[in-house]
């Protein structure tokens, strides 16, 4: 069930709703590292703004309620990859 844009499930994993999210954050990651190469396009400090801007506020929406769930090391690997890809980037 989706409900304000974070999926429930019956045993409240929320890994559809993690699996979401990612797939939402290495999209527009993969968008940004098009425009951010390494002689042109944007800089680290455009980067590190639309990191903060854009996909801070969709790996954390709705954290309060599935926190829980993204203590598990399945969907913690997850996540921690898609902020490894991001920092790369930027860096």
């Amino acid at each position: 069930m989706k409900y304000l844009r974070i999926y429930f499930d019956c045993r409240l994993t929320f890994d559809k709703h993690n699996e979401n999210i990612v797939e939402k954050s290495m999209t527009m990651t993969y968008m940004l590292g098009k425009s951010a190469k390494l002689h042109w396009g944007l800089g680290h400090k455009s980067l590190k703004i639309i990191y903060e801007g854009a996909l801070i506020p969709i790996l954390t929406f709705g954290a309060p309620v599935w926190e829980e769930a993204a203590g598990k090391h399945r969907n913690l690997c997850k996540l921690q990859r898609v902020q490894r890809l991001i920092n790369i980037k930027v860096a």
